[in-house]
């Protein structure tokens, strides 16, 4: 019985081998040598293609790098001129986002998100986001996060004994009570 079996799975492990060589797609049949070959065809020219880009890029260098040779005095002047205007510009708008934002109380790491060109228009892109941010809660008077009772109280070092030892202050002239430190 379980020669059968084992026949049984050798046939359709055969059947699905032909089956996989066999197949037609489009109207041509499936052959694995093919596919294979054209595989290896195109892995070959992905490789030709990316030496040819490594290429293409080491020339575009070395032609960017002519170009600036090349260059008279002046034009590198100006080229470095034009830069150092790019940048000064890009510090000045950031200069006044954070003015802006500072006479607003709008907070500083939110200054680089405002829009606008000039002081007034940066302003009210401020006001309009500062309104969208959530507003802080006051906390209620007299309640703090370190003393949740009423603030205004402040318990003496002679109740603090009294209300731990459940006593009057004087816990040692019983014989008995809780050391604090102190020397009698």
């Amino acid at each position: 019985m379980a020669d059968e079996k084992q026949v049984e799975t050798t046939a359709t492990a055969t059947d699905v081998a032909e089956a996989n060589t066999t197949e037609t797609v489009a109207g041509e049949e499936f052959d694995k040598a093919r596919a294979m070959a054209l595989i290896e065809k195109l892995r070959l020219e992905a490789r030709e293609a990316g030496k040819l880009k490594k290429r293409l890029d080491e020339i575009d260098a070395a032609e960017a790098k002519r170009t600036e040779a090349e260059m008279t005095e002046t034009e590198k002047a100006t080229k470095r001129a034009a830069e150092l205007e790019a940048k000064l510009k890009a510090y000045e708008r950031t200069e006044a986002q954070r003015k802006v934002a500072e006479k607003v109380g709008l907070p500083a790491a939110l200054a680089t998100r405002l829009q606008g060109e000039t002081p007034e228009e940066l302003e009210a892109d401020a006001k309009a986001l500062l309104e969208t941010l959530p507003k802080p809660t006051k906390p209620a008077p007299g309640i703090n996060a370190t003393n949740p009772g009423n603030a205004s109280t402040q318990e003496t070092r002679e109740q603090k004994k009294a209300r731990l030892a459940g006593t009057s202050p004087d816990v040692f002239g019983t014989g008995a009570g809780v050391f604090w430190g102190e020397k009698p």
